[in-house]
């Protein structure tokens, strides 16, 4: 059983390193599996960030201003990565991945199965 989470944890963790490495790839798709992994984990990862960061700005040992531009320079990365995974996985339900764009209906194309491929 523990052996099981672990292995969880390492598709999780890949699916995520995954996506960072095709940020600037548009052609290919992102599975279902692929883009909720990525978007999960990193809702998770930036939980544990943001309270990390809470707990040392009330301290001496990190100025406020550092956190503040790595913090940021963290969300714009992360948001370019997240709109590439987007249109990958809008591409792979046969939707156009421009629609990625407007808030709130992405997340729910996003969760269309995959367009289905004709085998002749």
């Amino acid at each position: 059983m523990k052996n099981t989470y672990k292995n969880l944890i390492i598709l999780y963790i890949k699916d995520y390193l995954n996506a960072f490495k095709n940020i600037f790839n548009y052609k290919d798709e992102a599975t279902l599996k692929e883009f909720w992994n990525f978007f999960i984990f990193n809702w998770f990862f930036n939980i544990i960030i943001r309270l990390l960061a809470k707990r040392f700005s009330q301290s001496e040992y990190l100025y406020d201003a550092y956190s503040e531009y790595l913090y940021d320079t963290y969300i714009v990365i992360v948001t370019l990565t997240l709109v590439s995974v987007g249109f990958r996985r809008l591409k792979n339900a046969g939707i156009s991945g421009w629609l990625f764009l407007i808030p709130f209906v992405n997340l729910i194309l996003a969760l269309r199965p995959q367009k289905q491929v004709k085998v002749s």
